[in-house]
């Protein structure tokens, strides 16, 4: 049976069909049928083969009762790569419900729970990039410590779980800057590309994680993106062997569309970090050399993500700060242009699937405007982040987590404070000015509507004024 096509496999499943197979010889049949089409997805990335295997393993759970949990899993695993390309909440909301009845139904402790626990890990992983909700987060780090602790080590889905973990740790790291994390992830990180078995058809994946780490710790050296101190030296050699571990994970991946389209974007994102690190140190042919080999996998990247899919507000921000900074060293009117329309893309399409991508969006494209007085885009990137920020915000279930995400976008806002002064609208730029203030105040009100009975008649009409004003000034400002 070819690896990639499922035909073989379609064909046994109807002769085992019409010879009346059923309990687990048929669902092999049906395993065997979906792994093909899981295959053949990865190769030419068609959303449709993902929707055939689900079809399949839902088969095989209904004809295996005793391995039901085993399919029920690949049913959530596949409904997560069907998101990864669709951005569907749909598709979300049934991997998470399919993972939750996987990891509901197997013995706790077992590596068969920590497996399904590894799947909803995902899921939880996905809701978090999807909403910005930090308790997502918070979840899913420690779900998927205790399925790590469950694995024994020389299993093969060891490396993965560990990886993922360290993966989960940097993005808190990113947000809450806790130097905890950051350690966290680059240990894991390491840990399971070493404790991988070599024909591990994810090993690319694992590569491609420790990069993902070890540019992180790199980008520690530039607090605020200058350097800590006036005599520092700049140390590439993280960036330098994040740059191997991705070529690494390119070279080795047998994926060609999706996965490659990951590890293409994390390697330009890399070479951008190297460009901007030798400009630092005064290196400024190198660096533009380094910025135009970074473009060419950032746009490839862009180009083998789907349209629809979640990431691809966060490749095309990526690929817009790439031309960007080489539009500020060349003085090139089309890569202005193109850095433009990058961005723009990246804000809009993060609004619909990714707010949190495209605050980042929108954050790069206001300063990169600011610094070429270009305030009408300023203004429009801050409508962008505007919108976003607010979507954040009312994703939180924990004020520390809603506090976060008031400080990432509450600096930015004076950006588009001034860049509204600069177009003669001070009523707007007083009105967003106060935007981060009024949010807080609304969210204070809003947890105290149930005493309004205890208190005094003058109190209550007070109180109910202050509350009528804040959503007035929420609604005038979008």
């Amino acid at each position: 049976m070819g690896d990639s096509d499922p035909g073989e496999a379609e064909t046994a499943l109807r002769r085992a069909d019409a010879l009346g197979v059923s309990g687990p010889e048929l669902a092999d049949c049906l395993d065997a049928v979906g792994s093909a089409y899981r295959r053949r997805f990865w190769d030419a990335g068609d959303p449709q083969d993902l929707r055939r295997a689900v079809d399949h393993y839902r088969r095989a759970a209904r004809a295996d009762s005793a391995r039901q949990t085993v399919w029920t899993n690949e049913v959530a695993v596949t409904l997560t790569d069907l998101y990864d390309l669709t951005g569907d909440p749909g598709d979300l909301d049934a991997a998470r419900e399919a993972a939750e009845e996987a990891t509901g139904a197997a013995e706790e402790g077992s590596p068969q729970w920590a497996r399904c626990a590894a799947t909803l890990v995902l899921c939880l992983w996905n809701r978090y990039d999807a909403t910005g909700a930090l308790g997502d987060l918070d979840a899913a780090i420690a779900l998927g410590t205790r399925a790590l602790g469950a694995l024994p080590r020389t299993d093969a889905a060891w490396a993965r779980v560990c990886s993922n973990v360290g993966m989960l740790h940097m993005d808190r790291h990113e947000r809450l800057r806790e130097e905890h994390d950051l350690r966290t992830t680059v240990r894991l990180a390491r840990e399971a590309v070493n404790a991988a078995h070599a024909d591990d058809p994810e090993l690319g994946g694992w590569w491609n994680n420790l990069g993902n780490a070890l540019l992180t710790r790199h980008g520690t050296q530039f607090p605020d993106r200058v350097l800590p101190r006036q005599d520092a030296r700049v140390d590439l050699a993280d960036v330098d062997a994040a740059i191997g571990a991705y070529e690494t994970a390119l070279h080795i991946s047998r994926w060609k569309v999706a996965g490659r389209a990951t590890f293409l974007v994390n390697l330009g994102n890399a070479r951008v970090d190297r460009a901007e690190a030798l400009g630092l140190a005064g290196r400024r042919e190198e660096a533009v050399a380094t910025l135009r080999e970074a473009v060419v996998p950032l746009a490839e990247a862009v180009s083998l993500t789907s349209p629809t899919a979640p990431y691809r507000a966060s490749r095309l921000n990526m690929l817009g700060e790439a031309r960007r900074a080489l539009a500020e060293e060349t003085g090139a009117a089309d890569e202005v242009a193109a850095a433009r329309g990058a961005f723009r893309e990246a804000c809009r399409k993060g609004l619909d699937v990714a707010p949190e991508m495209a605050v980042g969006a929108a954050d790069n494209w206001i300063r990169w405007a600011g610094r070429r007085a270009a305030w009408e885009e300023i203004g429009e990137a801050d409508g962008y982040l505007l919108r976003a920020a607010r979507a954040l915000h009312e994703a939180q279930a924990v004020r520390r987590h809603r506090e976060a995400w008031l400080v990432a976008s509450h600096g930015l806002a004076h950006e588009g404070v001034h860049a509204l002064v600069r177009l003669g609208q001070a009523e707007a730029a007083a009105v967003r000015l106060e935007r981060g203030r009024a949010v807080l105040l609304s969210e204070e009100l809003g947890l105290v509507p149930a005493l309004l009975d205890r208190l005094p008649g003058p109190v209550q009409a007070r109180y109910t004024a202050a509350a009528r004003q804040v959503q007035e000034v929420l609604r005038d400002a979008g």
